[in-house]
């Protein structure tokens, strides 16, 4: 399996510990190692590749701008969107109860993996074996980048910002559901603006949603003047 997924990966390990290392789950208790601190390092890795492909790919950007493509090319959804193209579920090794549980289609334990696939390579190869993987499976991303991405809650700060108003504020309404499919309502309320409320997995979308929906409602004033 691990010669299936070095393949894949464009990279020979010269210790394949290391790549079984990365792709063994903390659930696998029995095991005397799991991918958590290849995934720690592997993060750091990630950061710092991706802002050295920045800082040359558009060097007349200031900081703001490169920071906000930054946050989008790290952020779990870009590393489930590589764990997906390498087929990473195949290879992962979980206990029982996770894959029972849905573990092999959880986005953080898909993304964490592809984070300990880096700081595996790290390890093995050092960083410019590193940057090759990173430069290889977040190319398309990185060409999709027209133009930095706008995070909503960050737009929505900006526009209160810009009329000296306090910053939004997001509580938490309620949750609901058991610990493996959790529902989290939450509420977000900017001052001359008004509230709103929004319900997802988790309190981060959740909070998202609500900011979009809040800047949805500045565009429609806006176009009824």
């Amino acid at each position: 399996m691990s010669k299936e997924l070095e393949k894949i990966i464009d990279y020979h390990f010269n210790d394949v510990e290391l790549l079984e290392t990365a792709l063994t789950h903390s659930s696998m208790q029995k095991s005397h190692v799991n991918n958590e601190r290849l995934e720690f390092l592997g993060d750091r890795v990630l950061g710092l590749a991706v802002a050295d492909t920045l800082y040359i790919k558009f060097n007349k950007e200031d900081e703001g701008k490169l920071a906000k493509r930054h946050t989008a090319l790290v952020r779990r959804d870009a590393l489930f969107i590589v764990a997906e193209n390498i087929n990473i579920e195949k290879f992962i090794k979980l206990s029982v109860s996770e894959k029972k549980s849905g573990g092999l289609k959880k986005k953080t334990i898909l993304s964490n993996t592809i984070e300990a696939i880096i700081g595996a390579i790290y390890v093995d190869g050092g960083y410019s074996e590193a940057y090759k993987f990173v430069e290889k499976f977040w190319k398309e991303m990185l060409n999709n980048q027209e133009v930095p991405p706008e995070d909503a809650k960050s737009s929505l700060q900006e526009w209160a910002q810009s009329r000296s108003l306090p910053l939004p504020t997001y509580k938490l309404i309620k949750k609901v559901g058991n610990d493996h499919s959790p529902e989290f309502e939450i509420e977000c309320f900017v001052e001359k603006l008004g509230s709103t409320t929004a319900t997802a997995s988790s309190k981060k979308k959740a909070e998202k949603l609500c900011a979009i929906k809040l800047l949805e409602k500045i565009k429609k004033e806006q176009q009824n003047g």
